[in-house]
């Protein structure tokens, strides 16, 4: 489970950790509650205070130098508060230039040789930091394009685990409109994470649009949104499956 910093705010980060510590307890399951683009201080302390458990800095619109810089200042306070209230912290850096948001994008999604992640600084950028976890742009960006499924660079992606081996878990954002077979090679070549967020989104909008087509008379929230909720299910279903997940905890 993530939040990302605007969600974070309009739900409220110690509810959100509130919600998610009571579905550990009914499910049994270790489930993770992570900040997602964490880009200030202030954001990753209150997020810890809160209970999340994994925290995402983000410091990849930054020059490589200032990124490594604030991602080792974010290591540094997490580790003093693992260590401090004796909690198990994952701590993950981001490095490359991820494009697109978490909607659908009407336009072709274009990808630049320099948006990809260096595997020399990857390497570099994790020994430099103690990362736990690694964001890589390898073709992936945020969103849905309507003009075109996103194409994973494999071959990229295959030069950053050579030189970073098992140092560091590799993450793959911006998972909402990869091609299947794309994420699961991804998978097997060293990615541990996927996130998605603008798939469940357009499931959402789109349970919702129908069932207030289907009764624009009816105003108790639960019976509006019971399309809604059916229909994030059956992605994360979908996902769970095709990550490989199913049946494992």
């Amino acid at each position: 489970m993530a939040t990302s910093e605007g969600e974070a705010n309009f739900f409220g980060l110690r509810e959100a950790a509130a919600l998610v510590n009571a579905w550990r307890q009914a499910t049994k399951l270790p489930i993770i509650l992570n900040l997602d683009h964490g880009k200030s201080p202030a954001i990753i302390k209150k997020a810890l205070a809160a209970g999340y458990n994994a925290i995402h800095f983000d410091g990849s619109s930054l020059p490589y130098e200032q990124n490594l810089a604030q991602t080792n200042e974010a290591v540094k306070y997490v580790r003093e508060f693992s260590k401090t209230f004796d909690k198990d912290i994952i701590i993950e850096g981001e490095l490359g230039y991820l494009r697109g948001s978490s909607a659908l994008h009407k336009e072709k999604l274009e990808i630049k040789p320099q948006d990809l992640t260096s595997p020399e600084q990857a390497m570099d950028f994790i020994e430099r930091t103690g990362v736990d976890s690694l964001a890589v742009v390898i073709g992936n960006a945020h969103g849905v394009f309507a003009a075109g499924e996103e194409k994973l660079h494999l071959d990229r992606l295959l030069e950053i685990k050579k030189a970073v081996g098992d140092k560091v878990f590799l993450v793959l954002h911006g998972g909402s409109g990869i091609p299947a077979e794309d994420v699961r090679k991804a998978i097997e070549l060293g990615i541990v994470k996927v996130n998605v967020n603008t798939e469940l989104r357009l499931a959402y909008q789109e349970g919702l649009a129908q069932e207030i087509k289907n009764q624009p008379q009816e105003t108790t929230p639960y019976k509006i949104l019971e399309q809604s909720f059916e229909g994030v299910k059956k992605v994360v279903v979908e996902k769970i499956k095709l990550f490989g997940s199913e049946n494992k905890r």
